[in-house]
């Protein structure tokens, strides 16, 4: 069981990051090897995927003691297991999937929109779960992973401090403030995330469209529309008008998009980390 579910968030996770074309975005065809090393990411984490599902799974049948989900196992040992495989890791994606794996576990939800309160509370459990010492190993694993920009980044907001560690900060406040930068860390953030609401929308959309990667299309370009210059709006509705990558003629205005986007330098990676995440979770839901 613990497999099934780690082999649907990666089927969906996978499904998402591919699905094309993003305009701006992360998708099989873009410049540069950011999407290879996503992608490496989300393949490399299987194993330790289902091992956060099991070990939610046998905290909620009560073989383990709550304190047994430690950012230590859960976290940062998939982490520089990433690192070990691939080289370049992306936290913004592995610590999400884990965490919400543990989460889908304890709460033994079949479906995250049905049982929403009880997703809920197992997710807010994990992360406001750890000890201190359990955050200071993870901030201090993304140096080892390569990641020292995320370091300093939240040593800048004082998340590096011993003092700090020990009177108020628990994960959820961790993702939150890498989630200012990285947009993927804030999928799993209890007050304000956008896991619940994203995906009952993935869901409506997918109602009409019958087909993940086409869902996780218009999600990302109705997440993307807000911040596109005036100039491209009218490019933006003929695309949405005829289907996005239904027609030969959709996917036209979508590559001419993501050039134009892409020339301009306006690039919504942040975005792709959100909707990609969305859809994995979007796939334990059954959506294909």
């Amino acid at each position: 069981m613990s497999l099934n579910i780690a082999k649907d968030l990666i089927e969906g996770a996978v499904i998402g990051l591919n699905a094309y074309i993003k305009p701006g975005g992360v998708h099989r065809y873009a410049p540069g090897v950011l999407f290879d090393e996503i992608l490496c990411n989300l393949i490399s984490i299987i194993d330790s995927l289902a091992e956060a599902v099991d070990i939610g799974s046998r905290v909620r049948r009560g073989e383990l003691a709550a304190s047994s989900i430690g950012y230590r196992k859960l976290i940062a040992d998939p982490l520089k297991e990433v690192f070990r495989t691939c080289s370049s890791v992306h936290p913004q994606y592995v610590v999400p999937l884990v965490v919400g794996g543990a989460a889908l576990g304890l709460s033994g939800v079949e479906s995250i929109l049905e049982e929403s309160s009880k997703f809920k509370k197992a997710l807010e459990l994990i992360v406001t779960g750890g000890s201190w010492s359990d955050i200071k190993y993870f901030v201090e694993t993304l140096k080892t992973i390569g990641r020292q920009d995320m370091y300093d980044h939240l040593r800048d907001s004082g998340y590096a401090d011993i003092a700090i560690l020990k009177t108020a900060t628990n994960l959820n406040e961790v993702c939150k403030i890498l989630g200012s930068k990285w947009k993927g860390f804030l999928v799993i953030e209890i007050h304000e995330g956008p896991l619940f609401t994203y995906l009952k929308r993935l869901q409506e959309i997918y109602r009409s469209e019958k087909k993940l990667s086409h869902s996780v299309i218009a999600l990302y370009m109705e997440l993307v529309k807000p911040h596109l210059p005036p100039s491209l709006i009218d490019k933006a509705k003929s695309a949405e008008s005829c289907g996005y990558m239904k027609s030969t003629e959709c996917a036209k205005i979508m590559y001419e998009l993501d050039l134009t986007l892409r020339k301009s330098k306006l690039v919504f990676n942040d975005i792709s980390e959100v909707v990609t995440l969305i859809a994995a979770f979007g796939s334990f839901e059954g959506f294909k």
